[in-house]
């Protein structure tokens, strides 16, 4: 496994956010043949007059990255003292040129920056640009504090020195004392454009006044188009003011259309290698890459900001999300935040799906969901919004295109960990899994095992009680890769987890959850060829221990399908089904007091009759049995008014089915007697708690209302 933070042959300048390159090692686009050759110009140009020279470009592509591949090649040159100046520290034309000259002054003092064969005249320039900054700032305050610096003393004395000229003189010393120099000074300004408008209005007067001293390049950066618009106020023309200033320009090449797919490709993958995600859906990667990624960019500097954001949401969501969508959603979350604020609102837009019957009796609701749908694609580009829909959430299609998918599909995107399937969506939006819903490595478990029956079952078994239901439910996607001579101890193995849901519903529309388990082992079955049918059926059925998951295989390939067809014959039916019925009849009371749903197991296998007077089976009136009987009789019945949230409950019997094992309400009262008796001095269940009071209710003649 490779180091989340290690970048597998890749430039690291791809994955450094905003930040300007610094080296021609980072160089991504091959800037650095321009930069030499913008440094050569700056060494020979005519000087003798000063020169401004500006890097322009619009914002991203690259201006300061240029610059700095430029000032490197010029600080190798003896004869070129390259002068750092950073206008953002200061404001208001006055305090802009005194500590310009300030810092000309330092710079060229300082002895790490200065170059041997300028070192002796840089030394006088630097003591006259000290004189010429203290003419014009006499006194220097601390904002805010009205005292002096701390080096008050010596500036006196530099002041008193600098008004020993004027000013026009000491203009004139530096220009002679530029003059005799044996190189030139490059004063690089960066980030022009992002000043506010009066302070370009500032800094572009102190280059007009001092551009003219010789052999001073001022290499400026800047966006053409922000600082003509700040110029062009007080009834200038910014374009022709700039023209004045700036004799020679250089437009920053924005990055071809080969180099920018080839840097965002690049990008994608070593952060999908990096963060040791799971390797993306080549299927898909190609048509979501080009028509629904790579249009949102514009330039390198798009490129690095998605990149790094990437990094972290692949490390968050990878093992839950398919990485190519999560690659299309943060591309829209960077480059479109509106669009991608309106998909967190849309989830049901964007990945419900319709039966065309479901879709006329609900047609205001999936009108409304087109409209969202709609002002989703209206915040990204219009070739962007038909492939957004086609690949990422082709649910959507039905608002798009009249296209409908079903019920397959939705259990394919959840297997495919897509966001087309609402549950994946919102862990994307949320980064936090619903209740009762399993991780998807617990799931990937349980699919690498299927050829191995014991890695199988103890998959199986390592499943939470509360994340079973999920897992089978998505489990069943993938029932068509079992081998033809695995289905019957899968399908056996799937029967044997239906002890361990729970009997109680969670909602008012929960109709039970084994359908679950069995309907993966319904398509198992359909898959076996019809000769060999039977005897795998009489494998499964041997292999399943609980009774109640007996009466449910049975009950799953002997009924007749809605084709008209049964998977197992009738006669293995019959011969299970009296097996069953046996196998209840003799079970001992360690058994039947667990058996999931023993009341519905013994009513449709054994027969029944209210008013024959006799047991269904002897061991109904042993008390863990008559216990068991009780609980699996009772179910809440719920309900809430229109408009309301309140959920109303009432516990109800299967009064009939009991009374019909007992042979009569006279011997169920005698066995419930006799289990009051034997539980009077233990704990019991608070559902054989309901169940008894329920027993209680009836036995004394009430009745649920009909509805």
């Amino acid at each position: 496994m490779t180091e989340s933070n290690s970048i597998p042959n890749g430039n690291p300048a791809l994955f450094a956010g905003d930040d300007p390159i610094l080296s021609t090692d980072d160089d991504l686009l091959n800037r650095s043949r321009l930069a030499s050759a913008i440094a050569e110009e700056v060494q020979i140009m005519n000087v003798t007059r000063g020169a401004v020279v500006a890097i322009t470009g619009k914002w991203g592509t690259g201006k300061t990255s240029l610059l700095n591949l430029t000032a490197n090649i010029l600080r190798e040159q003896d004869a070129v003292q390259v002068v750092e100046f950073n206008p953002w520290y200061f404001s208001g034309t006055d305090h802009l040129i005194q500590f310009f000259f300030d810092e000309m002054a330092r710079q060229l003092s300082s002895e790490r920056n200065a170059k041997k064969k300028l070192k002796d005249a840089a030394a006088s320039i630097s003591a006259k640009f000290n004189k010429y900054s203290a003419s014009l700032s006499p006194l220097k305050f601390i904002p805010m504090a009205g005292v002096v610096f701390e080096a008050a003393q010596k500036a006196a004395e530099g002041v008193s020195q600098a008004f020993s000229s004027s000013i026009h003189e000491q203009r004139i010393e530096i220009s002679e004392a530029l003059e005799g120099l044996n190189g030139r000074i490059v004063v690089l300004i960066d980030d022009i454009d992002r000043l506010t408008r009066q302070e370009v209005r500032d800094l572009f007067r102190l280059v007009r006044l001092n551009g003219s001293f010789p052999n001073v390049v001022y290499l400026l950066c800047f966006d053409r188009g922000v600082v003509e618009s700040a110029l062009g106020e007080e009834g200038l023309n910014g374009a022709a003011y700039l023209e004045k200033i700036v004799k020679t320009s250089v437009e920053v090449p924005p990055a071809t259309d080969e180099a920018l797919a080839s840097l965002l490709r690049t990008g994608i993958v070593e952060v999908l290698y990096s963060a040791s995600a799971t390797l993306p859906n080549e299927g898909r990667l190609p048509d979501v890459f080009w028509q629904v990624v790579r249009p949102l960019f514009v330039t390198v500097r798009d490129v690095k900001r998605f990149i790094s954001s990437l990094a972290l949401t692949v490390r968050s969501a990878s093992d839950e999300v398919d990485p190519v969508d999560l690659v299309a959603l943060e591309a829209i979350r960077v480059m479109r935040p509106k669009a991608h604020d309106l998909i967190a609102q849309s989830v049901n837009p964007l990945t419900a799906v319709h039966g065309w019957q479901a879709g006329a009796r609900n047609q205001a609701a999936i009108s409304a969901d087109a409209e969202a749908v709609s002002a989703i694609l209206r915040e990204l580009p219009h070739d962007v919004g038909g492939a957004f829909v086609r690949f990422i959430f082709p649910a959507a299609q039905l608002h798009t295109e009249n296209i409908w998918y079903g019920s397959d599909s939705t259990q394919a995107w959840r297997r495919d960990r897509r966001v087309a399937h609402a549950t994946v969506l919102r862990y994307y939006l949320h980064r936090e899994l619903p209740s009762g819903t399993a991780p998807a490595s617990q799931v990937s478990s349980l699919i690498y095992s299927i050829q191995d029956e014991n890695e199988f079952e103890s998959a199986l078994a390592s499943v939470p009680d509360g994340q079973l239901e999920d897992v089978l439910d998505r489990f069943l996607a993938h029932v068509d890769a079992v081998d033809m001579d695995r289905i019957a101890p899968v399908a056996a193995s799937l029967l044997g987890t239906l002890p361990r849901f729970s009997e109680d519903p969670v909602g008012i529309f929960d109709f039970g959850r084994d359908y679950t388990a069995l309907r993966p082992v319904l398509r198992l079955m359909k898959r076996v060829i019809a000769e060999d049918v039977d005897a795998v059926a009489r494998v499964i059925y041997e292999a399943t221990p609980s009774l109640y998951a007996r009466l449910r295989f049975i009950s799953l390939v002997g009924k007749e399908t809605e084709s008209g067809e049964r998977i197992i014959s009738a006669e293995l039916e019959e011969e299970l089904r009296g097996h069953l019925r046996d196998s209840i009849k003799s079970a001992p009371v360690g058994v039947l007091r667990s058996e999931r749903q023993l009341l519905r197991t013994v009513v449709q296998s054994v027969e029944c009759d209210a008013e024959s007077g006799q047991l269904a089976f002897d061991a109904a009136v042993a008390p863990p049995v008559t216990a068991r009987l009780l609980e699996t009789a009772l179910s809440p019945s719920r309900s809430n008014t229109l408009g309301s949230v309140v959920v109303r409950s009432e516990d109800r019997l299967a009064w009939d089915a009991l009374v019909s094992i007992f042979g009569g309400e006279a011997q169920l009262a005698v066995a419930v007697d006799g289990l009051k008796d034997y539980i009077s001095n233990q704990e019991t269940s608070v559902r054989l708690h309901r169940a008894i009071a329920a027993f209680d209710l009836y036995i004394g003649g009430w009745r649920p209302r009909e509805f």
